[in-house]
């Protein structure tokens, strides 16, 4: 596994960024980015399997054990979730851009 520093990747728009820490086989996750592609919203993709990092800040610092796992950082603070949750897109996401 690797260790990445996401800092560089990660995609804004109006102030807020969205980062969905995924693996593969995963249900949830294909349908999250799924329907934030369709929303039109950027977002960076980190796959838990081979970023050791990252899987340790989703069970570790975060806690959640079910993928995926969609934080969504901005002016207002921190919003995250894990699973595949279209109200939580909507709230936190495209409803906070509109």
């Amino acid at each position: 596994m690797t260790i990445t520093d996401i800092g560089p990747r990660i995609e804004a728009r109006d102030g807020v960024a969205v980062t969905v820490y995924t693996k593969s086989d995963c249900w949830g996750c294909g349908k999250t980015k799924g329907l934030l592609d369709r929303a039109g919203v950027p977002f960076t993709e980190v796959d838990m399997e081979n970023d050791q990092a990252a899987y340790n800040y989703v069970t570790k610092t975060l806690n959640y054990a079910q993928a995926p796992v969609v934080v969504v950082s901005g002016p207002g603070g921190d919003h995250h979730w894990s699973g595949f949750q279209p109200g939580q897109i909507r709230t936190h996401i495209t409803e906070a851009a509109a």
